[in-house]
């Protein structure tokens, strides 16, 4: 089976990449190139359904299309390393009259480490006299106006940049400028992760993926009519149909108040956006008003896939707030609630030595330490108060109060403040949870 994989960047460094991805006869390699960084979001936003993987020339296209969270297949980019300076200052030596051998070198650069850069050059055995440097978290007019302040300031010689635009606008400016371009030993290391990332991808989808739909009282109400409930029953028939057709899936009807389907890992990313919404548990709330919970479950064999379906559902019955959707990986990562803002990811079981040590050391269990730093990863704010972590893990405020009683007598959170409530009441303890502080000498020997 082909991997489709969209290679976004300058269109030199495009058919460097086609050259050497010749060989790579798993690789369908489609042209994706601009003029500008800029563009990125608009060439990742149309190549979305016919790609299985993004490889872009460089870092700067890789962290917008990231930034900007457009996509969920696989990104990766072909790493600058100082290797590649190599080639550039060659040209500098050879193509102008500058001689760092003979005459100490001052340049401005981006993107590349400092430390490879200043390998590179003891490699070399050139002494530069002055290097500044400057890192890609910069727009591209940062690095324009970074390079031409040095170069109108007579504080360089030449400025060396690893991006397109930065290198045409510099060069229109007047300024001595250089270009630092992959070479093909990372082309080929960067086209070997799009292989290993590309059969990791069409293993995952063909995963088997078992869907348990849960009713609570499905159409036993005794205000409905035998028409009613017969019209409610061919209503859900038909959103099932509908989902099943999307995510091509066959369902199984039970006696209990549960259907069943089964289909694939990918199928299931595809209609969630990997676990961000799930369409078919709000159409049934609101077309048919039923209280609906789903279980989906991820294996390598139908057994597999339905015991991880079962726990799945039973996390989504524990969700005060309903409807509610979980998914089980195989290797018992939770995701969930699926369609809340901040999904929450943790592992049921737990083998890391430090999370271990702190569930024993708190008194609780390992599925709610991983939740916890889930919690904490996701939240965006160091002081939170009960209700936010209720909120968070949906419990009840009386459960979270208990948590962080737990984890502040356990010094692994501390009081940092009080909040006063808009209405009311007593003002609300503000806590700092602190799991991530490995300081606490926690011993993990034992």
């Amino acid at each position: 089976m082909e991997i489709n994989v969209a290679v976004i960047g300058p269109e030199d460094v495009i058919d460097q990449v086609f050259t050497v991805g010749k060989s790579y006869l798993e690789l369908n390699l489609l042209s994706a190139p601009y003029n500008h960084e800029q563009e990125t979001v608009d060439i990742v936003k149309q190549n979305t359904n016919e790609v299985d993987v993004y490889l872009f020339a460089g870092i700067i296209p890789y962290q917008i299309a990231k930034n900007h969270q457009i996509t969920n297949k696989p990104l990766i980019f072909i790493p600058l390393t100082g290797t590649a300076l190599y080639r550039t200052i060659f040209k500098i030596i050879t193509e102008t009259e500058i001689n760092p051998i003979r005459t100490p070198l001052r340049f401005s650069m981006d993107t590349l480490d400092e430390g490879e850069v200043k390998e590179c050059f003891e490699e070399l055995e050139i002494h530069p006299k002055a290097i500044f440097l400057l890192n890609t978290d910069q727009k591209a007019d940062e690095l324009v106006n970074f390079h031409y302040k040095l170069w109108a300031s007579k504080k360089i010689d030449v400025a060396i940049t690893c991006i397109k635009s930065v290198y045409e606008t510099l060069k229109g400016l007047g300024v001595l400028v250089y270009r630092v371009i992959p070479t093909k030993s990372t082309i080929r290391s960067s086209l070997e992760n799009v292989l290993l990332e590309g059969k990791s991808l069409i293993q995952s989808n063909t995963q088997i993926a078992i869907g348990i739909l849960h009713f609570n009282n499905l159409f036993s109400s005794n205000n409905l009519s035998e028409y009613k409930t017969k019209r409610k029953k061919a209503a859900l028939e038909n959103l099932l149909i509908d989902f099943s057709e999307d995510a091509q899936a066959i369902f199984d009807w039970s006696d209990r108040d549960e259907v069943r389907f089964i289909t694939t890992r990918g199928a299931i990313e595809r209609v969630t956006q990997k676990y961000k919404k799930i369409p078919l548990l709000n159409e049934i709330a609101m077309k048919i008003e039923l209280e609906t919970l789903l279980g989906i479950g991820f294996g390598y064999t139908a057994n597999e896939a339905e015991i991880n379906a079962r726990k799945a559902v039973t996390k989504a019955q524990s969700q005060s707030n309903k409807p509610s959707c979980f998914v089980v990986d195989l290797d018992g990562t939770v995701y969930g609630p699926v369609g809340q803002d901040k999904l929450l990811t943790y592992s049921l079981r737990g083998d890391d030595p430090y999370r271990m040590q702190l569930a024993k050391t708190a008194g609780l269990s390992i599925a709610t330490i991983n939740k916890l730093f889930s919690f904490c990863e996701n939240f965006g704010r160091k002081d939170i108060t009960a209700i936010d972590l209720a909120n968070g893990l949906d419990l009840t405020i009386r459960s979270a109060r208990r948590i962080l009683n737990i984890l502040e007598r356990s010094e692994l959170a501390v009081i940092i403040g009080e909040e006063q409530p808009i209405h009311r009441g007593r003002p609300r303890h503000l806590y700092e949870i602190q799991l991530l502080e490995r300081n606490k000498h926690i011993d993990i020997s034992h």
